[in-house]
């Protein structure tokens, strides 16, 4: 069992329409509580009241309400090579997690992915962080909407990718300057795991790299901050999702 407790990941969560199995409990009944209580009635969301020691039971960090499930929810999961063999919008853009293992980073990529609409993301099998009820929080509800591809090799996925027309990028400090890189058409990059960054073989692999522009003291950003940053940039340089 798990628990969403953050008031915009249960309202995300609701208004996906993927709540079944789903329990709003509620033991407050502030403004925002009503809102939620509200689109739960009108999603047909199984509701119920408790007491605020029941709640803190349940979960310790809820605000007056949480919502109950059986798992975490998950992204919408394809398959890579069935995915590229779909029509493409012409400037797709596609974020690849080299072993991202810290969950609240792959809450906030997740987030950042469905605001600047990532047409897809890539996660390995292995050595990550997976899905869970602390990626929902911190991705505030986005998880619902992002499309996901797990595989097991991503050096293969960046083969793939580069066949499929997508010019591929590892994010890397040493790498071109983004404001003045030229971009166009379809592009994938390569965020890094914490502290150790995109692998030398992912590297190799791609048709480039793209940095960051820094003018403060610490060495390197958080990595779900550089893919926030990194994911506006394109997605400006880029144009507006097909979807739109």
């Amino acid at each position: 069992m798990t628990y969403l407790t953050g008031f915009h990941a249960m309202e995300e969560f609701v208004q996906s329409g993927s709540t079944k199995g789903a329990t709003l409990i509620v033991a407050a009944a502030g403004p925002r509580i009503k809102k939620i209580l509200e689109l739960a009635r009108k999603a047909g969301l199984s509701t119920r009241s408790a007491t605020a020691r029941e709640l803190d039971t349940l979960a310790p960090d809820n605000r007056g309400a949480v919502i109950q499930l059986e798992e975490a929810p998950s992204s919408t999961e394809l398959d890579l090579e069935t995915w590229l063999r779909s029509p493409l919008p012409a400037n797709a853009l596609v974020i690849m997690l080299d072993h991202i293992e810290d969950p609240h980073n792959l809450g906030a990529i997740l987030r950042s992915a469905d605001v600047f609409a990532a047409d897809l993301v890539i996660m390995p099998e292995r050595r990550a962080a997976k899905e869970t009820d602390t990626v929902a929080r911190a991705s505030a509800g986005a998880v619902a909407y992002v499309p996901v591809a797990t595989v097991p090799n991503l050096a293969r996925a960046v083969e793939l990718l580069k066949e499929a027309g997508f010019w591929t990028y590892a994010a890397d400090m040493g790498g071109q300057n983004l404001p003045v890189t030229e971009l166009s058409g379809r592009v994938a990059v390569v965020m890094g795991g914490e502290g150790s960054g995109v692998s030398r073989l992912l590297k190799e692999r791609c048709d480039g790299a793209l940095s960051i522009p820094q003018f403060g003291h610490v060495d390197s950003l958080n990595v779900s901050v550089a893919a926030g940053v990194l994911m506006y940039e394109l997605r400006r340089r880029l144009g507006p999702p097909a979807r739109a």
